[in-house]
């Protein structure tokens, strides 16, 4: 394993200059776009982070992609996820974790894994613990210590409540909370959704969106929405 000073592990990944990697990160097999930050004791496996990407400290992301200026709190755990770009991602979050199968006589992983010694390895269960994908959306806010099982889809500009457990697909500019997680409103009137979801505002240039602050720095409004230059 490649080390680039006595406290940072990488194997087999790209990483560019830019990249800071803070105190005990390790990075396998993946590529780490520019100005992005691994925090301290995170490990980053098999997965692409976008530009301006920050995971904090004690993170796991395994399989997925996460989108520009995304960024996570400390203690998150994400397998096997497509996530959006400008994603706001609090402390103690869960995405896609594993999952049990519960229709056989138990659920403890001595049926598929042969370290237990109780099973011979012809008798052993096939599984998959990442089958399932993860879809989050641009612009989602998910509050500390969610968890969003396998197989969900989080709409663009959704808001997913401290402590709710995701179970089902969220539609886009929902705010969620609960367990299971249940839709308590939309952050705007339907039109301003669909105008949102038009505009795709998450895709562009950082010009762009310079030169159109003023749809971000004032209350949202459809006239102004109508208004990019």
């Amino acid at each position: 394993m490649e080390k680039r000073d006595e406290t940072v592990f990488i194997s087999d990944s790209i990483i560019p200059e830019s990249a800071r990697l803070y105190f005990r990160a390790e990075v396998r097999g993946s590529e780490i776009k520019e100005m992005c930050v691994v925090g301290d004791n995170s490990r980053v496996r098999e997965s692409l982070l976008g530009e301006y990407v920050s995971i904090d400290r004690n993170n796991l992301i395994m399989g997925s992609r996460v989108g520009r200026y995304t960024y996570t709190g400390p203690f998150d755990m994400i397998f096997n996820a497509e996530i959006g770009s400008f994603c706001s991602i609090s402390y103690g979050v869960t995405i896609g974790p594993p999952e049990h199968d519960y229709e056989r006589i138990s659920t403890h992983p001595f049926l598929h894994n042969g370290r237990y010694g109780i099973l011979d390895e012809n008798d052993l269960l096939e599984v998959s613990k990442f089958n399932k994908s993860c879809t989050i959306g641009h612009d989602v806010w998910i509050g500390c210590n969610a968890t969003i099982l396998r197989g969900v889809t989080v709409g663009c500009g959704a808001v997913i409540g401290a402590n709710a457990l995701v179970n089902k697909d969220i539609p886009p500019y929902a705010i969620v909370g609960g367990v299971p997680a249940r839709i308590i409103k939309y952050r705007f009137e339907k039109e301003i959704i669909e105008k949102l979801m038009t505009l795709e505002w998450w895709n562009w240039n950082v010009e762009k969106i310079r030169k159109n602050r003023h749809i971000f720095t004032n209350k949202v409004k459809l006239e102004n929405l109508k208004n990019i230059i």
